[in-house]
């Protein structure tokens, strides 16, 4: 795999050819702290996880170095007992940075990149070294980067839900802390010593995951020189609107690519239901895909999405908070993971580094809540996509298409299915039904320009009618 980058027009992440890379991640936070690497009794080894993802298209999975600052499945700890030098001993399997190794090496031999956390920030005390110590936090980016920084396919952020008010990023201490590991990160990759404000940030990609809530780290960190692009938080409730986090980054200065990657996990209880009887329902796939078109259709350049049980690496017997009780194994083929497949084909199936938000594609209200329509197109109107959550009709302003003919498809979200298209003059305003209307019902309207000769949207299909 070959490094990533930012685009020239500042809105996704590209190859270093230039051609599209499309962010379909996954959430594994646990994954370096509990994943095994051979087959045991209460699990089998991480290549199924990693060669499950890869088939469904899965490109990043998302995981922090010391999440809850426990020691491995191997028994070892990260740190020396002073807490700021990592344990490493002589042998090649003998510490926790070993083991690490070898997991970043299995996700590269499955085409998976790896979005890695230093730490898990919420979980790192005022007291703690590295934060009363900014060089000390430098010295760990330093080792960071000079033992991993020239892998081509990790990806750091910093950060890790600093929701408790001591953690809150917008503490001196605290972006400190940030700073210097993000420095040390860059002069460990370079070859280069020194806490000094003075590092290379070209040869490293990096970010910050922020606290839950549709928080963003633009909110304080948009004009870092370290921060490539903005990863948005929105937390696993019942009630979100993740678009409007995203289009909020999507208007800010400096042009940054920006993404939800933490919102809607799979099989969860809602945080934000409270104490309920009878609970809640979990998180169900429908939630999952409004969740993503939401998304990406705002702008987000990507997508991450989550499972409860993927979270802490739920093991075999175990029983976690928030409704993480089936092992990750086991949810491997969870519906809403099968149909992130088929976000990714319908996004690749059009010109890619084109794609725009546009909500005045939309004639009338885009209504609220669960029904919320979203809208998005090619900046040169070759095509359209438009997200339908509850299927309801929807009126579409043809004009905004390029050409003098339009292409109209259904596509559907739940199995990628497409209908026989039909065909409109691209001028005034056209009303559209979907197949199938109410809650659970999504559809995507895929509108194109007849004469850019566009293949069905998604993979090759029969046709639906």
């Amino acid at each position: 795999m070959t490094p990533l980058r930012v685009g020239d027009n500042g809105r996704f992440l590209v190859h270093e050819d230039g051609s599209p890379f499309l962010w379909l991640g996954d959430t594994a936070w646990a994954l370096f702290e509990k994943a095994a690497l051979e087959d045991r009794e209460d699990q089998p080894a991480v290549d199924v996880y990693f060669r499950d993802r890869a088939a469904k298209g899965f490109t990043v999975v998302q995981a922090a170095l010391t999440f809850e600052g426990g020691k491995n499945i191997y028994g070892h700890p990260p740190f020396e007992e002073d807490r700021i030098r990592p344990r490493l001993r002589p042998g090649p399997d003998d510490d926790f940075w070993d083991a690490a190794s070898r997991i970043i090496d299995r996700a590269e031999a499955h085409g998976i990149r790896l979005a890695v956390l230093p730490l898990w920030m919420v979980e790192v005390p005022s007291d703690h070294p590295l934060v009363r110590e900014p060089a000390a936090a430098y010295r760990y980016g330093h080792f960071l980067g000079k033992r991993f920084g020239r892998r081509p396919h990790l990806v750091w952020v910093l950060g890790g839900d600093p929701w408790r008010k001591e953690t809150d990023i917008a503490r001196p201490e605290r972006l400190a802390l940030t700073r210097a590991i993000a420095e040390g990160l860059a002069d460990g990759t370079n070859g280069a010593e020194g806490f000094d404000d003075r590092a290379d940030y070209s040869t490293t990609l990096m970010s910050f995951h922020p606290k839950g809530g549709n928080h963003s780290s633009s909110e304080h960190l948009h004009e870092e020189p370290w921060l490539d692009f903005n990863m948005i938080q929105t937390t696993t409730c019942r009630d979100f609107a993740n678009y409007r986090t995203v289009e909020r980054d999507y208007q800010r200065t400096p042009v940054k690519p920006t993404l939800d990657a933490e919102v809607a996990y799979e099989g969860s209880h809602s945080l934000g239901g409270g104490k309920r009887e009878p609970p809640l329902p979990r998180i169900g796939p429908w939630d999952v895909r409004r969740a993503a078109y939401w998304n990406v259709f705002a702008g987000g350049f990507g997508h991450t999405y989550g499972h409860r049980s993927f979270i802490r690496w739920t093991r075999k017997g175990e029983r976690l908070k928030y409704g993480a009780d089936v092992p990750w194994f086991e949810a491997l083929d969870a519906p809403g993971a099968r149909q992130m497949t088929h976000l990714r084909d319908l996004l690749l199936s059009r010109p890619f580094l084109t794609r725009i938000p546009d909500q005045s594609l939309l004639e009338g209200d885009p209504g609220s809540g669960k029904d919320h329509v979203r809208a998005t197109r090619a900046s040169d109107g070759a095509y359209a996509f438009v997200y339908l959550p509850a299927g309801r009709p929807v009126r579409v302003r043809l004009g905004a298409l390029s050409g003098e003919t339009v292409r109209a498809w259904w596509f559907n979200p739940r199995d990628g299915s497409t209908s026989s298209p039909v065909s409109r003059p691209a001028e005034g305003v056209a009303e559209f039904t979907p197949p199938s209307s109410g809650d659970g019902e999504d559809w995507v309207l895929v509108l194109d320009d007849a004469t850019r000769g566009f293949p069905p949207p998604g993979r090759p299909r029969p046709p639906r009618d």
